[in-house]
């Protein structure tokens, strides 16, 4: 690879990542802060930030195999085994926002469709006691 095209490829990188957990961090903070609008928000930035992540995997083992495999016991080893570390903590932290911006989405558009057709009450899983047979017997 050209020293231009690695310095490329290595800019991609490290921009990109730091545009993911800044964004990661920032999404975070926008769902404590308002709910509707970082609602919007976080729906956008998840799917660019699952696409990016992928893209981050691609040149990171370009920048790998073009550095070649650290040995462990190396300082450079080291480096890379607490980078990976950094990189699966914020994967699995972004799934947990992922899931929840899910959940998020589904509580609002549930809320806006019983807004919009006027029902306000809560819904309730099972049947209530005046419904079931022996609640109608009982009284009578």
């Amino acid at each position: 690879m050209s020293a231009a095209l690695h310095l490329a490829v290595r800019l991609v990188h490290v921009l990109g990542m730091a545009a993911l957990v800044g964004g990661s961090a920032a999404t975070w903070y926008a769902l404590r802060i308002d709910l509707p609008r970082s609602l919007r928000f976080a729906t956008r930035f998840e799917w660019l930030f699952w696409a990016s992540l992928g893209l981050m995997v691609v040149t990171g083992v370009g920048n790998l195999g073009t550095l070649g495999p650290p040995a462990p016991a190396t300082r450079w080893g080291t480096v890379l085994t607490v980078k990976l570390a950094v990189v699966l903590a914020v994967g699995l932290g972004s799934a947990v926002r992922s899931l929840a911006v899910g959940r998020l989405r589904g509580r609002v558009a549930d809320a806006a469709t019983r807004a919009r057709s006027g029902d306000c009450t809560p819904r309730r899983r099972g049947r209530s006691s005046s419904s079931s047979p022996r609640g109608v017997l009982a009284h009578g």
